[in-house]
């Protein structure tokens, strides 16, 4: 048996106080996954580079208690069958999630460990998971609505020649406002997938022209006054979804009874352009205003829908352009002002 083989046995015996780690395998060393060879009374004999620098597992150590466990369960467990589970571990920068492997192995009663950091992974998971749930709970709400407009309206046509035209206008009118929001929920979906990577083509922007064109198309250019805005470099298709959202939850959450007042501004300083969307409405609890900018957060108790992707966009898109986006109290403590920066156009 080679000199190598009995490393593990020698440094062993010599005990905790000997000094000198055992030599590892260069290549054990080299995996980015951690690896530990652990004995059959629970104590590392061997631990790679990523066991000990990302882990704390250490030769001549007993493993920390959630490691114990999964050792537990592959001592129990048939020779060469694996015992897989995640576990969470304290990491350099934090708890991480962590996917653990243990196999026990015929020699002398061993188990080998292999342990993977999945903190990522399980976390996009969960967004997909949290993100399909809010996708599918609103997306229905419109579609229901939408098939009950419908079945009324055909309904009233095929009661013969007698059937109101001013009701079916009406009924077809709530279909089309219907389709325009599950439009701009998908239009939210689709951003929301590419607007990390999507390539910038940065331009001149007339943001007062972007704002018109988007108050215009949501029918609500009578509640939102126009200031001047000096103009932006930026990526034209994203700058308007930023300022869609923007004047579109400025006009939608206000309290009942309240006519919408928007007023859109901004100011030229040094290299950038402040830009600010100031509203009536109901405004951000001082606690959520860091929390509404993350995927799928809705300030509660507004009884208003959405799929809570809007601010999360709105971040990414200035984001992507080097600025930054705030939200405050409005004029008096009333509503809520948005200020975002952006890079002024040469």
């Amino acid at each position: 048996m080679s000199q190598h083989a009995h490393a593990p046995h020698a440094a062993l015996h010599a005990g905790p106080t000997a000094g000198p780690v055992p030599p590892v395998d260069q290549p054990l060393d080299a995996l980015l996954d951690g690896l530990v060879v652990v004995s059959a009374t629970g104590l590392v004999l061997q631990a790679n580079r990523a066991a000990r620098e990302s882990y704390g597992l250490h030769p001549f150590r007993s493993l920390p208690g959630v490691l114990a466990h999964r050792w537990l369960q592959a001592q129990a467990a048939s020779y060469g069958e694996r015992q897989a589970g995640d576990v969470a571990l304290p990491g350099p920068a934090g708890e991480v999630v962590v996917s653990v492997t243990a196999t026990r192995l015929a020699d002398a009663g061993r188990t080998v460990l292999v342990l993977r950091d999945v903190t990522d992974e399980r976390e996009q998971v969960d967004a997909l998971s949290a993100f399909a749930g809010v996708v599918a709970h609103d997306l229905r709400g419109p579609i229901a609505a939408m098939v009950g407009w419908s079945e009324t309206a055909l309904d009233r046509l095929l009661e013969g020649p007698v059937a109101d035209p001013v009701e079916v206008a009406a009924l077809v009118s709530r279909l089309h406002h219907g389709a325009q929001r599950l439009d701009r929920m998908v239009a939210n979906l689709l951003l929301h997938a590419t607007c990390r990577d999507r390539t910038l083509h940065a331009a001149p922007v007339d943001l007062e022209a972007v704002v018109e064109e988007v108050a215009d198309a949501r029918d609500v250019r009578r509640w939102v006054e126009l200031r001047e805005v000096p103009k932006v470099n930026g990526d034209a298709p994203m700058l308007q979804h930023l300022m869609d959202n923007l004047v579109g939850n400025a006009v939608k959450f206000v309290a009942a009874g309240v006519e919408p007042h928007v007023v859109v501004g901004g100011v030229l300083e040094g290299p950038d352009v402040t830009v600010t969307v100031t509203d009536n409405g109901i405004g951000i609890p001082a606690g959520m205003r860091e929390q509404v900018f993350q995927r799928f957060e809705r300030v509660p108790g507004t009884g208003l829908g959405g799929t809570g992707m809007g601010l999360s966009i709105c971040r990414t898109i200035v984001q992507r352009h080097g600025g930054a986006i705030r939200v405050d109290d409005g004029p008096d403590g009333v509503g809520a002002r948005f200020t975002v920066r952006l890079p002024a156009a040469a």
